[in-house]
């Protein structure tokens, strides 16, 4: 946890350097703009346009309209200079970009590209598009015509080609460091979860994954790097992609926060983001761009914040973790409301907007990576603490034995009591746990042998249990299993009896003195009582009908036979009870099993 400081504030150094920069390392330029309804226009009808068209738009300010269906023709003067320089479009997901350089009322050149064209398509193999200026002795002026069903940001800068590249190197790190520390967490958290299963760890993985990719993609660079010959995808791959990242970072903070056991109205407003961002991929799949995209971004801005209060609320409950999560989400969600506020069109496009939601991302994985590490050290933690606490009492106890041995000899006696209830108690579900009943079985299988009565068993197993534990989880599955003791519990109350749990989803009744039609009378009760108990988990699934399996032994023991023969007729009538059938109680006798008489 040392090293999470100083890397957090290398992370925000890189970005402070980037953001001091600019976007392409020069000021932007002012230029004319105009915006046609229609997408037939030629060069020669919009320099035709009277001047009372055009529209100024001063330097250092970003040209953003939000969603628009227009088109939009820029005119970028562009002075003489004895340097080579690049006119740069510093937004790469336009859908057609086409530029015209004109010189002394001709043209002398143009390029037509976008994302909805090939790579190749570029003049300049880059992420953003960049032209060459093809004059240095006399004024050009550039007609740039952008038509696109995503956000209307079209940023442009005049750099000298020299200082274009410098930055590029410093702004191609960043992302370079940006994808590394996405690797970097992604391969650490797989590693934790294929050693704890736990699968928040997963959706981690996966949120982070999809939060990366969208960053990417609005950076240019999964187009350049996945598929540049194929830019059919760009139109179906950043929808559905943001809203996978909403859904995995939702379902992520469902399961890592605990939010159903500290606040339900906090659950089923997630659940509600989850069903919608499920929607949203299917919406960017079939649906239009252009309203997809403004849905996730609608979406966005009211998940992130959300998810933001959600974390504080568990926190001042008691969710110790919702501390981390709040500090990691608080970058994130400066960065994706930057972001989402700048594609409505609400906030102008700047260095800021571009790379705020990167930094966020960043310095949000990594805390988040360094909470779930927590997360393990927690939970170790409050073990070691148990087992500090119980050595300490058995260290005070050991002192006050040799101080106070006659004044103490009942309270010692009471205290060892308690500490043998425990080691003889299921953890789970708080019955008898198997050391315990065959200390018991051994002591009633003496008593039978010497008072020459019979001594029943029954031994349930609950029926597709592990259908249970596969489609609903291990906790829903641990619920289930507290419950079947307590049903048993509340059937079972005679003195002398022992429930316990065998193992696994298995359960033990012993009944000394019990012959076997009275044993069956038990074994019947039991299994109705709990095929009519629903048991209700906290998991915020439907409630769970179980059944059980019953197999019933009798014995009266005599020295050809062991205590163990017991359980072995037992298990033998609960195999014939599983065999037949389930949901039954079969009873064993001469070397069979038979069904319960009577029922």
């Amino acid at each position: 946890m040392s090293r999470l400081p100083t890397f957090a504030l290398g992370i925000c150094l890189l970005v402070l350097s980037l953001l001091a920069a600019g976007p392409a390392g020069a000021a932007p330029v002012g230029f004319s703009w105009v915006e046609l309804p229609g997408s037939d226009d030629s060069l020669e009808q919009v320099r035709r346009l009277p001047e009372s068209r055009w529209q100024t738009l001063d330097a250092g300010d970003v040209f953003n309209r939000g969603f628009s269906d227009g088109t939009f023709w820029l005119r970028v003067p562009v002075s003489p200079e004895p340097v080579n320089r690049v006119l740069e479009i510093g937004y790469p997901l336009l859908d057609d970009v086409s530029v015209f350089w004109v010189r002394n009322g001709q043209m002398i050149e143009s390029h037509r590209t976008g994302d909805r064209r090939p790579f190749s398509s570029r003049p300049i193999y880059h992420r953003d598009f960049v032209f060459l200026v093809p004059s240095k002795t006399e004024p050009v002026t550039a007609y740039i015509r952008v038509r696109t069903q995503g956000s209307v940001q079209i940023p442009v800068a005049i750099t000298p080609s020299a200082q274009f590249l410098a930055h590029e190197q410093l702004s191609y790190g960043w992302q370079m460091t940006f994808l590394g520390i996405l690797v970097a967490m992604v391969m650490y958290n797989l590693f934790l979860f294929a050693i704890v299963r736990d699968s928040t760890y997963l959706w981690y993985v996966l949120a982070v994954i999809a939060s990366g990719l969208v960053q990417l993609n609005f950076h240019g660079l999964v187009f350049q790097w996945l598929w540049p010959d194929t830019p059919i995808l760009n139109r179906y791959f950043t929808v559905p992609a943001v809203g996978l990242a909403l859904l995995f970072a939702t379902v992520f903070t469902l399961k890592f926060l605990s939010v159903a056991r500290y606040s339900k109205p906090s659950y089923r407003f997630m659940q509600a983001v989850v069903i919608g961002s499920g929607l949203s991929v299917v919406y960017g799949l079939f649906g239009p761009y252009q309203s997809g995209i403004e849905l996730v971004s609608v979406l966005a801005a009211i998940t992130t914040p959300a998810a933001w209060l959600i974390g504080l609320l568990v926190w001042r409950r008691g969710q110790v973790l919702g501390g981390f999560y709040v500090l990691a989400w608080t970058p994130l969600l400066a960065g994706h409301l930057i972001l989402a506020i700048s594609k409505l069109g609400i906030m102008p496009r700047s260095a800021l907007t571009e790379l705020a939601p990167q930094a966020g991302v960043a310095l949000e994985v990594i805390l988040l990576s360094f909470a779930l590490a927590y997360r393990i050290n927690l939970e170790r933690r409050r073990r070691q603490e148990a087992q500090d606490r119980a050595l300490e009492v058995q260290r005070q106890a050991n002192l006050t034995l040799e101080s106070r041995v006659r004044e103490r000899t009942e309270e010692l006696e009471q205290a060892y009591e308690q500490i043998k209830s425990v080691s003889l108690t299921d953890g789970l579900t708080q019955v008898a746990n198997r050391r315990r009943f065959e200390e018991k079985l051994h002591a009633e299988w003496k008593r039978a042998h010497r008072q020459k009565e019979a001594l029943s068993l029954l031994l349930l197993d609950i029926d597709y249990f592990k259908r249970v534990n596969d489609e609903l989880g291990h906790l829903v599955g641990d619920d289930c299993l507290v419950t079947v003791a307590e049903v048993l519990s509340g059937v079972v109350q005679r003195s002398g009896d022992l429930v316990a749990r065998y193992g696994g989803e298995e359960f033990v009744v012993l009944l000394p003195a019990t012959q076997e039609d009275g044993a069956v009378q038990v074994a019947e009760r039991l299994r109705q009582a709990v095929a009519r108990t629903a048991v209700h988990t906290r998991e915020g699934v439907p409630p769970v009908h179980l059944t059980t399996s019953v197999g019933v032994a009798t014995l009266s023991p005599r020295r050809d036979l062991e205590p163990h023969d017991l359980v072995r007729h037992a298990d033998e009538a609960l195999y014939a009870a599983k065999a037949s059938g389930r949901n039954r109680v079969m009873v064993y006798r001469d070397s069979a099993a038979a069904p319960a008489p009577g029922l």
